[in-house]
């Protein structure tokens, strides 16, 4: 357990609940408000609707990292990721799989997560992709999507140089392969 109020991981929890998530909430309930309203015909009902459900999964994406930042998650990587990607895809009709299991030292567990978490919002976003997988190796993880090359290697990719960022943090290296007929990501690192 991260009981340090002082430490980084503390401070950076407590601007994400005081900030981000009261404000992502905020906008929940207003939403709910719009959606309940009686004038509001149906075709627009649903787009608020689906707004509202997209918005549901960004609240519980931002507590989860909440509970990531205080807490060392006694849950195994795979299931971490697992449930990463299906908070994520939530509300999509992207498949994604998770195979493997490794062991991660807790050093660089965050880390990794968060990486892969960017992973999988750019192919969600930007690859046009109908499945997503994960395999979890000794050494490596590989990320592949059967998407048309959404992600790509430009530097000025900001989720792409954030990525770049943390991996760099831990010890650990990108291999980025995209084409039309997807994208391979290779990360690299010292478990």
């Amino acid at each position: 357990m991260n009981s340090s109020p002082n430490s980084e991981r503390s401070r950076l929890a407590r601007e994400l609940h005081d900030g981000l998530a009261q404000e992502l909430a905020a906008v929940g309930y207003q939403l709910d408000q719009v959606v309940g309203d009686p004038a509001l015909d149906n075709k627009n009902r649903r787009i608020i609707r689906d707004i509202r459900f997209t918005l549901s999964g960004l609240i519980n994406q931002v507590r989860d990292e909440i509970f990531q930042l205080r807490t060392e998650s006694i849950k195994s990587f795979d299931q971490v990721i697992s449930e990463q990607a299906e908070s994520i895809l939530f509300n999509t009709s992207i498949k994604f799989e998770v195979t493997g299991q490794i062991e991660i030292s807790s050093s660089i567990k965050f880390e990794l997560v968060r990486v892969i978490r960017e992973l999988i919002i750019n192919a969600k976003r930007h690859a046009n992709c109908a499945q997503i997988k994960i395999e979890l190796l000794p050494s490596q993880i590989l990320v592949t999507d059967d998407g048309n090359g959404g992600i790509d290697s430009k530097e000025k990719s900001y989720g792409l140089i954030g990525v770049r960022e943390r991996l760099h943090l831990i010890g650990a290296e990108l291999d980025v392969d995209c084409d039309s007929k997807g994208t391979k990501i290779g990360i690299r690192f010292n478990p």
